[in-house]
């Protein structure tokens, strides 16, 4: 596979720690990862670790004053081959399904021209709550690909459905969808065996 520039975006779960396996992952395949973080991700794991894995500034603030343009919501977009939130709590889900842009995760999501995919991270009953199951389905209605959850054990020791998948599952994912969307348009024709 080529190399693919990922956007990965982090909202505030426990989960967020297995964001930083999958940015090592990501690298050491030869992708380029931007990171953005919500503010209540920063609580979890810091900036400066995804930036030490990733080599590249991440960005926290809708604001952000570091590219040209000062608007990080078009600029890290308008780069990226796919933007991942992963972890994606319910509440970031419960905003993406509703349109909301009020900080640089929802606004990115807004203003993206690449493919998005979510990653759920939540407790089970979180995940079965039917307003989060009305979300998650507007949101595939949306055309956003949802990656998991898995069933196990989750943070409050509580097992069922809601914990983000493993970095390696959502590896091999991601590079699922960005191999789709690099063949998105194009025609193949294949053959095998005899020919009648």
């Amino acid at each position: 596979m080529t190399a693919q520039h990922i956007l990965l975006g982090i909202t505030g779960g426990v989960a967020a720690y297995k964001s930083a396996e999958l940015v090592r992952l990501l690298v050491k395949a030869g992708h380029t990862v931007d990171v953005a973080m919500s503010e209540s991700a920063t609580r979890f794991v810091t900036p400066v670790t995804f930036q030490a894995l990733s080599g590249r500034p991440v960005y926290v603030d809708l604001w952000d004053a570091r590219p040209d343009n000062n608007m990080a919501h078009i600029e890290l977009t308008r780069r990226a081959d796919c933007f991942l939130i992963a972890p994606a709590t319910a509440d970031v889900l419960a905003r993406l399904a509703h349109g909301h842009c009020n900080d640089l995760i929802t606004t990115l999501a807004a203003a993206r021209t690449c493919p998005l995919a979510v990653a759920p991270a939540m407790n089970k009953q979180m995940w079965d709550n039917p307003p989060n199951q009305r979300n998650i389905a507007q949101l595939r209605a949306d055309g956003v690909t949802v990656f998991g959850p898995g069933h196990g054990e989750q943070a409050c020791g509580e097992v069922g459905d809601g914990r983000m998948l493993e970095p390696e599952q959502l590896f091999d994912l991601l590079t699922g969808l960005t191999q789709a969307k690099t063949l998105a348009g194009r025609r193949v024709l294949l053959t095998a065996g005899p020919t009648f």
